[in-house]
């Protein structure tokens, strides 16, 4: 079974393996995500091998399905890390 999301204190945290390459286009993401998880803290570690996108929100609502739209808008993909 896949880990989609843990808590950390009081907020969810889902973790995604992405093929984000370029800092302009993981900000362009990042804005869009803020904008569309309201609360959310997001970030992308492109120095990670596996452009590790970390999605920080206040809610117990998982948005997988809103994060792999964006994601994929601009060209990427996106998995779930266990």
């Amino acid at each position: 079974m896949k880990q989609l999301a843990f808590y950390d204190d009081m907020n969810m945290i889902e973790v995604y393996k992405t093929n984000i390459d370029k800092r302009s286009e993981a900000k362009s993401i990042l804005s869009v995500i803020r904008e569309t998880v309201p609360g959310s803290d997001p970030s992308i570690d492109l120095e990670d091998c596996d452009s590790v996108l970390r999605v920080e929100h206040p809610t117990s609502r998982l948005h997988e399905s809103t994060i792999r739209e964006i994601v994929n808008r601009f060209g990427y993909d996106m998995e779930v890390l266990p």
